[in-house]
């Protein structure tokens, strides 16, 4: 029986939308290649991981990508903060707590963006038990060692653990370790995934 839900928060509880926030605020910018040299590289990666610290992974990217600077370095200043905005699948996760859920988040994230997106809503602090930040625990999904992390942090039964992510290897990897998970393809079909979970367990 599913006791814990575990989110994660980008493209999840908040929307991540680099592109839109490139065609509003740049010209003629090329988003696949902004998105390739920013998001696609690995040092991206190493951020959210916390093995390359915010202010280094700005200077990097300042400097490898010359020709966006003023895009990145209004990005990098609101601590990614503008490319993330609320979603309504905040107030359904609150939904689910009252409904007597314990809500837990699991995301790849530098510290400095969390930091900024937790004022932007109560939800983390009111809402959630707890949870991870991955640079806050020098671990990152799809590593194993992150879901191990947090169920042992919190004394979770992995037979009671609910995990959803936007992406697809994340999801296996928690799968893997025995926790049932939803891939939410689509940020807007949450409240659906989540009926037809509750259908499932009350059969």
């Amino acid at each position: 029986m599913i006791k814990n839900i575990i989110s994660d928060i980008g493209n999840v509880l908040l929307k991540f939308d680099m592109a839109s926030y490139l065609c509003k605020h740049s010209d003629n910018v090329d988003v696949d290649e902004f998105l390739s040299k920013t998001v696609g590289d690995k040092n991206w990666s190493l951020m959210d991981k916390g093995d390359l610290s915010f202010n280094d992974a700005k200077n990097y990217f300042l400097s490898s990508c010359p020709k966006y600077k003023f895009v990145l370095k209004q990005i990098f200043d609101s601590y990614l903060g503008d490319v993330l905005s609320i979603h309504h699948n905040i107030e359904i996760l609150k939904e689910y707590k009252l409904k007597g859920y314990n809500i837990y988040y699991l995301s790849n994230m530098p510290v400095e963006t969390f930091n900024v997106i937790r004022k932007k809503t109560d939800f983390f602090d009111a809402t959630c038990l707890g949870g991870i930040i991955s640079a806050d625990v020098k671990l990152i999904k799809p590593s194993r060692a992150i879901y191990e992390l947090l169920l042992k942090k919190y004394k979770l039964n992995v037979k009671e653990c609910l995990f959803i992510d936007d992406n697809l290897d994340n999801v296996l990897s928690a799968e893997k370790i025995g926790i049932k998970s939803i891939h939410l393809k689509n940020i807007d079909d949450l409240s659906l995934e989540l009926k037809n979970i509750e259908c499932y367990e009350n059969n």
